[in-house]
C-alpha cells in the first residue's frame, strides 16, 4: 500500500510461498493499479511510478503455485543457473564474504574449499547425476539454488565462528546441508542417504563429510 501511495517499486520475494488470497489480490493490483479494502469500503489507487518486481523459484512449487492469470501479469525472466561449478563457487564465495562482513561474523579461515564441496553436492543432486556423468542420481524436492548454497555457508560460518573450531568444517556443514536438502522428511531423506552411500562415501577426501552427515540423518 505504501508503495502504491508513494509511487515506488515494490519487491516481493517468493511468490509461491504466499497465501492464495494474497496472490489473488495481486491480480487486481497489477491489472487495475488499485488495492481494494472491503472492510473499510474504500480502495488505494497507485501513484505513477508504482510497479512490482517479484521472485519465485521455478523448481520449488512452494505453498501455492501461481495461477496462469497472475503469471500473465508479469514479464517473466528466467535466470539460468551458472554453467559450471567454478563459476557458481565464485559467486558463492563473493556473496558469502559480503554477507558475512555485513553481519560482522567472527573471522574464520577462508572457506573456499568447503564452498567447493557444497556447490558440488548441490549441482550433482540438482542435475540428477555426478559431475562426470557416470552415475545417475535422484533429485530432492527442493531447488538447491546458488542462493541456498550461500545460506548454507553463512549458517556454517556462524556455527563455526561462535560455537566451533573457528573454521568451516564437515561438522558445521552437516546440519546446514541436511536442512537445505531434506525438505520432505521421507523422500528427500532417502535421496540424501542414497547419495551419501553411492557418491560421498566413495569420493576421495570426503570421508569427514560422509561421517558428519550420517550422524545428522
Amino acid at each position: 500500500m505504501r508503495g502504491m501511495e508513494e509511487g515506488r517499486i515494490v519487491r516481493l520475494e517468493e511468490l509461491t510461498r504466499m497465501a492464495s488470497d494474497v496472490q489473488d489480490t495481486l491480480i487486481t493490483v497489477l491489472s487495475e493499479k488499485m488495492l481494494p479494502i472491503p472492510e473499510l469500503n474504500t480502495a488505494t489507487y497507485a501513484t505513477r511510478g508504482f510497479n512490482i518486481i517479484a521472485t519465485a523459484n521455478n523448481r520449488d512449487k512452494g505453498v501455492n503455485e501461481l495461477s496462469s492469470a497472475l503469471k500473465r501479469r508479469f514479464n517473466v525472466v528466467v535466470l539460468p543457473l551458472p554453467d559450471d561449478a567454478n563459476e557458481e563457487a565464485a559467486i558463492v564465495i563473493k556473496r558469502v564474504k559480503e554477507i558475512g562482513g555485513g553481519l560482522s561474523l567472527p573471522e574464520i579461515a577462508a572457506p573456499d574449499k568447503e564452498i567447493g564441496r557444497i556447490v558440488t553436492i548441490f549441482r550433482e543432486l540438482r542435475d540428477g547425476q555426478t559431475e562426470n556423468g557416470k552415475l545417475k542420481l535422484k533429485s530432492p524436492s527442493g531447488s538447491l539454488s546458488t542462493a541456498e548454497a550461500i545460506a548454507v555457508t553463512i549458517g556454517a560460518w556462524s556455527e563455526a565462528g561462535y560455537f566451533g573450531s573457528g573454521a568451516i568444517d564437515a561438522n558445521s556443514l552437516a546440519v546446514n546441508l541436511v536442512g537445505a536438502i531434506v525438505k520432505d522428511p521421507v523422500q528427500d531423506k532417502i535421496v540424501l542417504q542414497e547419495y551419501l552411500e553411492s557418491v560421498v562415501r566413495e569420493r576421495k577426501g570426503w570421508r569427514d563429510i560422509y561421517d558428519s552427515i550420517r550422524e545428522v540423518v
